[in-house]
Order: C-alpha cells, then sequence, then structure tokens
C-alpha cells in the first residue's frame, strides 16, 4: 500500500474549532456521498494539530509550524488508485466543494509516502503524534541520506533514554522519489519521522534530549537540509471508526 499525507490549513476566515468540527463530521458525511472515492481508501486517520502556544506550555525550546491545523493520512492500494480517486468526476462535483467549505485548499498540500514501523510499545494507545519532516543536505542523493539516517537513528535516537521512556510508536515515513508518484504540489522532503507519545509532558521531555534537539533544528548539516517542519496532533480515533463503519 501506499500513504498519502495531507497538510491542511483552514480557510482564514475560520477558526481553529469549526474547522476541526467541519472536517470530523461534516466532511466525512459528504466522503461518504461518493463510494467510488471512499471505497478506494483502505485506511484513514485525522491528527488534529496544536495550535494554541498556551496548550504547549509544558514544550520548552521547540517551534512547531502554524502554518496548518490537520494532518491526514490516507491509505491506498497503489498510487494509481490515488490518482484515480482524486480524478473522479462526483469528487469535484461533491468533495471538493465541501473541502473549500472549511479549508484552504489552495495552501493545502500532500506526498506520498512509504511507511515502516519501526518500533511500537505492545498495548500502546496513546494520541500526541509528533512529526518532523525531513529534508536531506543537498550533498547526498536520497540512497545515501537513507544509509547515514540509518546510522543517525540505531546510534543517537534509538538509544536515549528520552525514547525509550516517552515513545511509544515510532514510524518512518519516506517520501516517494519515483517520478511517477510525484503529485502536484509536494514539497521536497526525503523523510518524515513520526512519533507517537502519550501526553504533552512526554513531548517536553523528548524533545529536550540532545539527540532529539539536533533531529529538530537540523544542526547535523551534513545529513539534513537547514528549515525542518514540526508539527505536534492529537489523533482523531472516530475518523477511523467512520471509515470501518461504512466499508
Amino acid at each position: 500500500m501506499i500513504k498519502f499525507l495531507e497538510v491542511i490549513p483552514r480557510r482564514p476566515d475560520l477558526t481553529h474549532a469549526y474547522f476541526l468540527e467541519h472536517l470530523s463530521t461534516k466532511h466525512l458525511e459528504v466522503v461518504d456521498l461518493v463510494p467510488e472515492f471512499r471505497n478506494r481508501v483502505r485506511r484513514y486517520v485525522q491528527t488534529h494539530l496544536y495550535v494554541e502556544p498556551a496548550e504547549l506550555s509544558c514544550i520548552q525550546g521547540t517551534t512547531f509550524r502554524p502554518d496548518a491545523d490537520a494532518l491526514i493520512e490516507v491509505w491506498f492500494d497503489t498510487i494509481g488508485e490515488v490518482f484515480a480517486a482524486f480524478q473522479e468526476p462526483r469528487y469535484f462535483s461533491i468533495i471538493r466543494p465541501d473541502e473549500h467549505a472549511f479549508g484552504d485548499v489552495a495552501g493545502a498540500w500532500g506526498l506520498p509516502i512509504h511507511e515502516t514501523i519501526i518500533t511500537e510499545r505492545p498495548g500502546f494507545a496513546g494520541l500526541i503524534r509528533l512529526f518532523i519532516f525531513l529534508r536531506r543536505s543537498d550533498a547526498l542523493s536520497h540512497a545515501s541520506f537513507q544509509e547515514r539516517w540509518r546510522e543517525f537513528r540505531d546510534r543517537r535516537l534509538l538509544t536515549t533514554g528520552a525514547f525509550r521512556a516517552c515513545i511509544g510508536r515510532f514510524v518512518e515515513n519516506w517520501v516517494s522519489q519515483d517520478p511517477a508518484e510525484a503529485i502536484p504540489g509536494m514539497k521536497p522532503y526525503d523523510l518524515i519521522a513520526q512519533f507517537g507519545l502519550n501526553t504533552l509532558s512526554d513531548v517536553g521531555t523528548f524533545t529536550a534530549d540532545p539527540a532529539v534537539r539536533q533531529l529538530i533544528a537540523a544542526t547535523a548539516q551534513d545529513l539534513f537540509a537547514p528549515g525542518p517542519g514540526v508539527y505536534l496532533g492529537r489523533g482523531n480515533p472516530a475518523a477511523t471508526e467512520w471509515l470501518e463503519k461504512v466499508k
């Protein structure tokens, strides 16, 4: 399967709360009206991003991107199914108008992802999700970056006390480099490191670790390009239940 990861901001005239309510209810009802789109989806996950600084007071020294309100992960069988779903005539006539009703469609963007679960604690059910969007140094090929990243991951990241104490799930989302899988408007990232945690306090502990700080700040400049994107949010279990219900 291939995952389509969408980064979605709200319409500027709407509140964050309104955006999330519409995304979680009305929008899913609209998608139900287009089974030729919905039935191509194999899995669906919503992460509602934190956008209020007061909510993040327990996390010091980390700047989170303010340019989105939700991250959506949608799984399809193949990249061909992704393209086919978004070219359905009734996607344009029914679903697309509803996207404009709550989202900044022009500001949204997506990436085709190949997902690998690196670690998952048995029984982990935490809903806090930290996403770090990473781009390779200009001196590295994508293949070289993969090799160097795995060395950094195994020697610096997985061995830290903060990782062992705080992380319940760790996923590597590798951005497809196949030109045939390119999606219009996609950003030049190579990897999205995705971490599952139980609490915001865990996020504060984890992001204070020196190895994690190096990752977030992209200070290993022989490995990372400057300017990673860091997003933090909470999962919405009802979205996954919605897909299971309508199948």
